[in-house]
């Protein structure tokens, strides 16, 4: 085999470090700049990347708390509106009550007057109706017809 026959080796040590420092030239002039460049563009895109997301980020952040502060706001004027608005709805029917209460007492003491009237009325027929009964069993009892005046001081207690 050539390979192994030592008079050849010193022309193959040569003729490959030769080989080696044009291929390492070559790679260190044109392959790693190029390749460096790449590296260079892509970290550069990737920290814009970053850098825009961040921005995002922020943006959202604040479009969050924009969010919420309304939220809070539209929640306090709900409550304002509701507290006025039961205020409002008690007074209404405070009002109303004291009215119905009014008509209320106003019914009733018709009522009463009523009651009292018809109670007169009906004790005025009793009486009546007793004096006519006392009148009536005088008669028979004892065969005298007594005056409607005696009759009703008889009832009353009068006589």
């Amino acid at each position: 085999m050539p390979q192994l026959e030592i008079p050849d080796y010193a022309p193959q040590i040569f003729w490959l470090v030769v080989t080696f420092v044009v291929l390492l030239g070559l790679m260190w002039t044109i392959a790693l700049p190029r390749i460096g460049r790449v590296l260079e563009q892509r970290q550069k895109h990737i920290d814009d990347d970053l850098s825009e997301a961040e921005k995002f980020k922020q943006g959202a952040e604040e479009a969050i708390k924009a969010y919420e502060a309304s939220l809070a706001e539209a929640r306090a004027e709900a409550h304002k509106l509701l507290a006025e608005t039961q205020a409002e709805l008690d007074k209404q029917a405070a009002e109303q009550r004291t009215r119905l209460d009014a008509e209320l007492a106003d019914k009733q003491a018709q009522a009463e007057s009523r009651i009292r009237e018809a109670r007169e009325q009906a004790l005025s027929s009793v009486r009546e109706v007793a004096a006519e009964v006392a009148r009536a069993a005088t008669e028979r009892l004892i065969g005298v017809e007594p005056s409607q005046d005696a009759a009703t001081a008889a009832v009353d207690g009068k006589g």
